[in-house]
């Protein structure tokens, strides 16, 4: 039997080492989104009955992110947030000049990257630049007021790793006829859970189409 040359087996385990590492990452990823549509599907029965569809959009709007990047690039660290205590605390995350290149690369790779159709069961995938006529289409018909407000439409953005998997980038928003919303999070695996550690960004606005408002993006 021939013996296997050393750097054959070096490329063999890097490249092992490489499809763990992605395998790890779309599970992850896997993980987060489905939480979303979990809590959706789990929720439904206790809130309307008539919101037998899932709704979300094909991708995050680049304003947002845009935003996001220019929050992350001005602050150098950021409150955690404790689960327990529902508050932020004084401990703060902070990232090395080589992790915050890292992490702007990937927030410009978000913003080309979309969701395709048919992701979950009793899901209606809606392309963004469509979702404020909808919006505004819904709410001026004649439709229930329960059916207006199951037009509750999900945002979330294709989640990125960090320090071996150990920290998560994951953008939640949502659109309904009341209001928009959202925030960039960052996710710590803590004993193979993702829990809630820190925000780069959070917004909130009135609907515009609904309060003849601006939209105001805070942090």
């Amino acid at each position: 039997m021939p013996s296997l040359k050393r750097p054959n087996y070096i490329i063999a385990l890097l490249l092992f080492c490489s499809w763990q590492s992605a395998a790890q990452q779309s599970s992850s990823s896997a993980s987060l989104i489905r939480d979303i549509y979990s809590n959706w599907f789990y929720e439904r029965p206790f809130t309307y009955q008539e919101c037998d569809t899932f709704f979300y959009s094909d991708r995050v709007d680049s304003n947002i992110i845009n935003k996001v990047k220019q929050s992350f690039l001005s602050d150098k660290e950021f409150k955690e947030w404790d689960p327990d205590q529902a508050t932020y605390v004084k401990r703060k995350t902070r990232f090395t000049l080589e992790e915050r290149r890292y992490i702007a690369s990937q927030l410009d790779a978000v913003k080309t990257m979309s969701w395709p159709a048919k992701m979950f069961p009793f899901a209606y995938m809606i392309p963004l630049n469509t979702v404020d006529p909808l919006l505004a289409k819904t709410d001026n018909s004649k439709l229930k007021p329960q059916q207006k407000i199951c037009m509750e439409i999900q945002h979330f953005s294709v989640p990125f790793f960090l320090r071996n998997n150990t920290l998560c980038f994951f953008y939640i928003g949502k659109s309904t006829i009341f209001s928009k919303e959202g925030a960039f999070w960052i996710y710590e695996n803590v004993n193979g859970e993702w829990k809630k550690l820190a925000s780069i960004y959070e917004w909130s606005a009135a609907s515009k189409l609904k309060y003849n408002t601006e939209i105001d993006f805070f942090n």
